[in-house]
């Protein structure tokens, strides 16, 4: 995705992933963007373009509605205008540090002058030298992407423009980094170019000399120096205007004595000097801040976003599907089951949402399980009894992630029989449980957590599970099976059971109200 996109979609993260929400952006909001993106794509559209789309029309929205969401989505993307700034910056500062450092006469051995050819060089096999080693950015440009992310971070005063700072500067110091390089390369080349006008605005209205002075070295050693560090400009004058540089007796006349002052003119060193500028420092500076704009451009419309994590996995899971697929494993679902499941589902996805369940699916069978219909969300549906088994139920929600990779397969655990024999507190101690281990092992990467009391110690149960029989949560049309209970019932009886939901790869959400929503948002 592109610049802009990214930066819609990480908004829109920050808003949706704030602790107790957004004022802005409520869940019906949320519901609205998911759905929307969904018809104007299709079921079986990639996740990239599903985020991109929700994203796009949720700024529709959000932007009458906030400043700052409308302050960054104007933004512009380009950064034409910085690098116009760096380029005049490098003129200026150039210019005025050849006014500064002017003297009566043009010295040959000015330190301006061979002080930044010397830093460029120094420059050129600093890049070089990273290039063969395939390292990085130089240190000047690792601290301003540094100082960029910061900014970045420091950029909002709410907690939603500082969640997004946060983000966009973690996705983005690439790219800012490639434009930090092409800032440096215009600067420099502007310092160059500054320079340069400066000595030929100087020649220009000043009747300028040139000559040299030194205590430590002798006429001969600063003639052949210079001989060999303005070969370039040397060679390149001479076959266009044809002048030639002096020879060694040439040059000593030039040296500057308290007995003798400089008389030579300085004119052809003026242009030996502006033409090693420019052949040293402009030119190759402006083809490394091209090759910086090329790929400060490529990587602006191929931003890397990690669409992998556990809330772009959500929005996916939260994408309404056309029907839902059932398969049993190992034991028929009870008729109780069938009817609490689809309350559950038109709670979550809506009253209009087909059940499809298919045929049971032997024990033995889950290398080969059926694949889901077209745009259906597949849901296995589990025995709370049976006793997860990494080659059993691991093995299923794999070979089911492969059949349908686009959304990952829903883990439903029907605790009927088990609460009719063992109660309903064992229950829910054991299905979040079940869940994770069934997740977790075989590479699916989700850690059992059991929860502490006040003072560290195990807990018999979760906090907030049912501790009898009945319960505000629990649907008296289907015993067994979860089904949203209104909030402050559950907050007056604490009595909580259910159907556990989770996919294998992420942690294990129990059924109650919050978790529905979660499926949905």
């Amino acid at each position: 995705m592109n610049e802009q996109q990214a930066r819609q979609v990480l908004l829109l993260q920050a808003f949706e992933s704030m602790p107790d929400g957004h004022p802005q952006w409520t869940a019906d909001d949320r519901r609205w963007a998911t759905r929307a993106a969904q018809q104007s794509l299709g079921d079986e559209a990639p996740r990239e373009r599903f985020v991109v789309e929700r994203a796009r029309l949720a700024m529709q929205r959000l932007a009458p509605r906030d400043e700052t969401v409308r302050r960054v989505v104007s933004r512009p993307t380009s950064g034409a205008s910085a690098a116009g700034i760096a380029l005049l910056a490098g003129a200026l500062l150039g210019l005025l540090s050849d006014t500064l450092v002017a003297g009566d006469y043009f010295n040959l051995l000015s330190p301006l002058f061979w002080g930044l050819l010397a830093w460029n060089l120094a420059v050129y096999l600093w890049l070089a030298v990273s290039l063969l080693r395939g390292g990085g950015p130089g240190p000047l440009r690792r601290m301003i992407g540094a100082a960029l992310q910061r900014w970045a971070r420091r950029a909002g005063r709410d907690s939603v423009l500082a969640g997004f700072g946060a983000r966009w500067a973690g996705v983005a110091a690439p790219l800012n980094a490639s434009r930090a390089a092409l800032l440096l390369h215009l600067a420099a080349a502007g310092s160059g170019i500054g320079l340069v006008g400066g000595l030929l605005l100087r020649g220009l209205v000043l009747d300028y000399r040139a000559g040299w002075a030194t205590t430590l070295l002798d006429s001969s050693t600063v003639h052949a120096a210079l001989a060999a560090a303005l070969a370039p400009a040397f060679a390149l004058l001479s076959t266009l205007a044809g002048t030639a540089p002096p020879d060694a007796a040439g040059f000593a006349a030039l040296r500057v004595t308290p007995m003798q002052a400089a008389s030579a003119s300085a004119a052809p060193w003026l242009l030996w000097m502006a033409a090693q500028i420019v052949l040293v420092v402009v030119l190759p500076r402006l083809a490394l801040a091209g090759y910086a704009a090329l790929r400060a451009s490529w990587q602006a419309r191929h931003l890397p976003l990690d669409l992998s994590t556990p809330y772009f996995e959500r929005l996916q899971q939260a994408a309404v599907p056309r029907a839902a697929w059932v398969l049993p494993h190992a034991a028929p679902p009870e008729p109780q089951a069938v009817l609490g499941l689809q309350g559950l589902l038109a709670g979550a996805w809506g009253e209009s949402l087909p059940l499809q369940v298919a045929p049971v699916l032997a024990y033995g069978d889950e290398e080969s399980p059926p694949a889901p219909p077209a745009g259906a969300r597949a849901i296995v549906l589990v025995d709370l009894a049976a006793t997860p088994e990494p080659d059993v139920h691991a093995r299923l929600l794999t070979a089911l992630r492969r059949a349908a990779p686009t959304a990952a397969p829903l883990l439903l655990a029907d605790e009927g029989g088990f609460v009719r024999r063992f109660g309903l507190r064992c229950a829910a101690g054991r299905a979040p449980r079940r869940v994770a281990r069934a997740g977790a092992r075989r590479g699916g990467g989700i850690r059992e957590r059991r929860p502490r009391g006040p003072r560290g110690g195990r807990r018999a149960c979760p906090a907030g599970v049912a501790r009898g029989t009945g319960g505000a949560g629990m649907n008296a049309a289907a015993p067994g099976v979860w089904h949203p209970a209104p909030r402050h019932a559950r907050r007056r009886s604490r009595r909580r059971a259910g159907v556990t939901m989770g996919a294998p790869g992420r942690s294990p959400a129990r059924i109650p109200q919050r978790a529905a929503r979660r499926v949905v948002q």
